[in-house]
């Protein structure tokens, strides 16, 4: 799927598309069904969570149902970059959240099923956020979201 250069409408409306025809295939790419209860309540919490997501951007282009041309979203979506400062430091990082496959830390771009990614998708601009990643506990603000 590729979120570079259509304006947010198609943007939006393409990842609608991707998750309500294959939501099933996604989950069992990266959460394949197993016995195991935590890979099962793993898989759920991501389902519910990519549903919620949809929710969000329904209403969002519900919200903007005038024009081809709406406004980038005030909250973090999948292609977007988001901006954020740690508020221990005040220094500033930007992420680009793509889909698993597309993703590249090293160059912020980042899974929005990482633990990182899935903490950041939806939030809103200038939210303040608790990141809670695997050893570490960090405070951000959001301060930037850019849909190029």
């Amino acid at each position: 799927m590729n979120l570079h250069k259509i304006n947010v409408r198609e943007t939006l409306v393409s990842q609608l598309t991707f998750f309500d025809e294959q939501l099933t295939l996604f989950l069992d790419r990266y959460l394949p069904a197993a016995d195991d209860v935590r890979i099962v309540r793993e898989r759920k919490n991501t389902k519910a969570f990519i549903e919620r997501y949809m929710f969000k951007l329904e209403q969002y282009l519900n919200n903007h149902i005038d024009g081809d041309d709406i406004p980038c979203p005030d909250f973090v979506f999948l292609g977007s970059t988001v901006t954020v400062q740690y508020d221990d430091s005040n220094h500033c990082e930007s992420y680009a959240l793509c889909l698993p496959e597309d993703s590249d830390p090293d160059n912020g771009c980042i899974s929005i099923v990482s633990p990182l990614g899935s903490q950041l998708l939806m939030a809103a601009k200038d939210s303040q956020i608790t990141i809670v990643t695997p050893g570490q506990i960090t405070k951000v603000t959001v301060v930037d979201i850019n849909c190029d």
